[in-house]
């Protein structure tokens, strides 16, 4: 047998996007943008709000094998694009930012079992907009 055979030989493959569009969301009810995904790499996430009177706040709603981490954007701008900025360990979460900037790390978050919600409260909102890239262990 060579010392090969015995290896794991499944490895992170990315996947399409998942996105989640919702047209008249209603305040405070959140939306699924990735469902329930076993063995799962974050790789970024944004949520983009169109509104006529601003909502506060927008947020991405992560659950990682049960644990919840919400990243917030109070008073969004209307039809900015707002991603994941890291947090820099002093705070437990994060926050959503303008800016994708590169954060220097292949992946943000990963778990055995992770799903991601959008959700925005108050306002009048004609539509929320969330895109999330990742990759699953095959």
């Amino acid at each position: 047998m060579s010392e090969f055979a015995a290896k794991d030989t499944r490895f992170y493959v990315h996947q399409a996007d998942a996105t989640k569009s919702q047209d008249n969301p209603a305040s405070g009810q959140k939306y699924t943008l990735l469902d329930t995904t076993t063995f799962c790499r974050i790789i970024d996430f944004m949520v983009r709000v169109a509104w006529t009177v601003q909502p506060t706040p927008a947020e991405i709603h992560v659950t990682i094998d049960g644990q919840s981490l919400t990243f917030t954007k109070g008073d969004p701008v209307n039809g900015t694009l707002y991603f994941f900025k890291y947090w820099g360990g002093e705070v437990a979460g994060g926050f959503l930012g303008a800016d994708n900037e590169v954060l220097g790390k292949a992946f943000i978050l990963e778990g055995k079992s992770v799903k991601i919600e959008i959700e925005t409260t108050g306002g009048t909102t004609s539509n929320i907009t969330g895109r999330a890239k990742y990759a699953r262990y095959i």
